[in-house]
This record gives C-alpha cells, structure tokens and sequence, in this order.
C-alpha cells in the first residue's frame, strides 16, 4: 500500500489559510492594542501619542491583507490565489527593508519579516506550480 502525497495546490493552500488567518489576527491586534504590537515589529521606535495612528494604518493593511487571500481562497481559484500570494509577499518584504534602513533590529527584520516573505512566496509558488491552466484546445471544445 502507498499513501497518497498531497498536492503541490493543497501543500501551497494550508500555509496560505494560517498565513492569512494570521495576518488578519495581527492586524486587528494593532487595532485593538498597537502600542503592546509596535516593539514586535522591530524599529528602534514607534509612534507614540497623535503619530500613533500610523500604527491603526499598519493594522488595517494587514486585517485587509488577510481578508483578500481568504476571500480568494474562498473562490477556489488556486491559480489566482498563488499569484496573490506573491503579490503579497512585497509587504514583509517591505517591512523587512524599512526594519533594516530604519536602525531596527536585523534579527527581526530576517528573522520575522524575511521568513514570513519567504513562507508567503513559498506558498504562492506551489499554488502555481500544483494549479495547471487547461489548453487552449480543451477550452474550445468545452465551450461547445
């Protein structure tokens, strides 16, 4: 007997649903309570008083990044899901860049924002790697 490997779709669908659901955990965490959030992010300092807000933007974007990937998830377009993903994957690279440029903590910066990168783009990639777009022969017979 052999057991049946999950597909590249499937591996690539399980980090992306816990990715997401993370993300969106996270963002709301900075809506809720973002100066216990800010000293996780990995720059020396962080707004405080009326600059604060800026920490409600950083939540909202990831309450948003999340609520995108599972609402395409939702769709079942792996495909389409992939390639969000690694659009996505420009926010910690991002936040990795500025952690870095800023004086932050390099072991925040890679360590969090960089593995969380690669994860993301990790996902993405098996999303489209196990997703096969049909020929264009086989959809013009289908439309029949």
């Amino acid at each position: 007997m052999s057991a049946k490997l999950p597909s590249r779709t499937t591996i690539g669908t399980v980090p992306a649903f816990v990715g997401a659901l993370f993300i969106g955990y996270v963002g709301v965490n900075y809506l809720l309570a973002p100066q216990s959030m800010a000293p996780n992010f990995g720059l020396p300092s962080w707004p405080h008083g009326e600059g604060a807000g800026f920490l409600a933007v950083k939540g909202a974007r990831d309450l948003a990044s999340g609520l995108v990937i599972l609402t395409v998830l939702m769709t079942g377009k792996r495909r389409v899901l992939g390639w969000v993903m690694l659009a996505t994957a420009l926010t910690p690279i991002c936040d990795m860049l500025i952690v870095l440029l800023s004086g932050g903590e390099p072991a925040t910066a890679f360590g969090v924002h960089g593995a969380t990168a690669a994860a993301v783009i990790l996902a993405g990639g098996l999303l489209l790697s196990g997703s096969r777009v049909a020929p264009p022969v086989a959809l013009a017979v289908e439309s029949r």
